[in-house]
């Protein structure tokens, strides 16, 4: 019984994980896909469970578009960054911004942020 109440207790405590779509753009996508979307792009985040999505569509060659804000290092929000996923080929990426292209950290990083450009061009508008 102990072993119970204590279990509640830590799982009471727990921070959410649930990611938020803040403009409903979800419905026009289908929940199953919203979630596999958040998913995939919240492996490459800070802090999922704090990323706060928008415009979710689907793009023109069958990826879904969208936008994220996610977390910095203090815990602040810092606007919205365009983001693709790809769900069936289990790959997502977020727009990177000058700083990160300039200086990747790997050539598998700068591989990632080319293909998130092309997918980023093929698939979304501006």
């Amino acid at each position: 019984m102990r072993a119970v109440c204590l279990s509640v207790a830590l799982l009471a405590a727990a921070p959410a994980t649930a990611q938020t779509v803040i403009d409903g753009s979800d419905a026009m996508i289908g929940a199953e896909i919203s979630v596999s979307v958040m998913t995939l792009v919240g492996r490459g985040v800070r802090s999922p469970a704090e990323a706060r999505y928008g415009r979710l569509r689907r793009g023109k060659a069958d990826a879904i578009c969208g936008e994220v804000d996610v977390t910095n290092r203090m815990g602040a929000h810092v606007g919205p960054r365009p983001f693709v996923a790809d769900p069936e080929a289990g790959f997502a990426g977020i727009m990177p911004d000058a700083a990160e292209i300039r200086h990747p950290s790997s050539m598998a990083q700068y591989q990632g942020f080319q293909r998130t450009l092309a997918l980023l061009s093929a698939n979304c508008d501006g």
